[in-house]
């Protein structure tokens, strides 16, 4: 039992050291920006048993550090909720990309990145989370947004929905459900740390039986990436239209505010 102890710690303090170093070359690579900053400030003991034992469950490479585990538990595949049943046990997903690592992003928190070259259409992983009605989920949502600001406009978003991923028609207890969303935002594996861009380098593809409708989500590079970039995709939600005409007025209502600031002067201001 001492000897297995031994080897688990062996290979914990390698795992911790080959860390180590892909973070300093993060560092050095974005060098002068604040992503490099947030590295060279974590706590010596971020890299800790608690990262390795969260990498481990969800096949990841590189030890996590320990306050982005502390931000979601460790889900190696999706938790059914609201009655959804489970995609066909047949399908065989990719284990995590062994050059794929958890490092400070600010200001999204934490991110991924690739820690050598990755070609376009390779896949990285599975996004794993919660699966969720949509329409319970929203009405989660939206009683959060009340209980924070008094409203639940779709516009700003706030942090607990910024970890859903959208995964087709689902079914469950005999009836079609209309909508079927993946939730990262307290459970789920390294995937979860992608953030969002307009421009992504990645992209969701819905891996599933063709007459189930719905399935697992698997996240494959949308073109060639380089080392120490980080990953990103679109999560796409603003193409909801009840969400597309609230951030068009809350963009609107910016623009009035600010347009002072952008009009050409009429030359009758005084002049040194």
């Amino acid at each position: 039992m001492k000897r297995r102890s031994m080897e688990v710690d062996s290979r914990m303090d390698a795992a911790v050291l080959e860390t180590q170093e892909a973070l300093e070359e993060l560092r050095r690579r974005w060098e002068a920006q604040p992503l490099a900053e947030a590295i060279a400030g974590l706590d010596s003991n971020e890299l800790s048993a608690e990262g390795y034992r969260w990498s481990q469950s969800v096949s990841l490479h590189y030890v996590t550090p320990s306050k982005a585990a502390q931000s979601c538990k460790a889900l190696s595949q999706n938790e059914m909720r609201d009655g959804l049943k489970a995609p066909s046990a047949s399908l065989s997903m990719p284990a995590t990309h062994e050059a794929l690592c958890i490092a400070p992003a600010p200001p999204c928190g934490y991110g991924l990145f690739a820690m050598r070259p990755l070609k376009q259409g390779l896949r990285l992983g599975e996004y794993t989370g919660e699966a969720r009605r949509y329409d319970l989920w929203c009405e989660e949502i939206k009683a959060r947004k009340v209980a924070l600001r008094g409203k639940d406009d779709a516009s700003p978003f706030i942090v607990e929905e910024l970890y859903a991923a959208w995964a087709g028609v689902g079914s469950g207890e005999g009836v079609v459900i209309d909508a079927f969303v993946i939730d990262a935002f307290a459970k789920g594996n390294a995937m979860r740390f992608i953030n969002c861009s307009c421009h992504p380098n990645c992209s969701f593809k819905n891996v599933g039986a063709a007459f189930e409708k719905h399935g697992r989500l698997l996240v494959v590079t949308a073109r060639d990436i380089e080392k120490h970039e980080q990953l990103s995709v679109d999560y796409g939600w603003y193409f909801d239209p009840a969400t597309l005409v609230e951030i068009r007025s809350e963009a609107t209502k910016a623009y009035n505010e600010d347009l002072k600031n952008l009009q050409v002067p009429t030359g009758n201001e005084d002049h040194a």
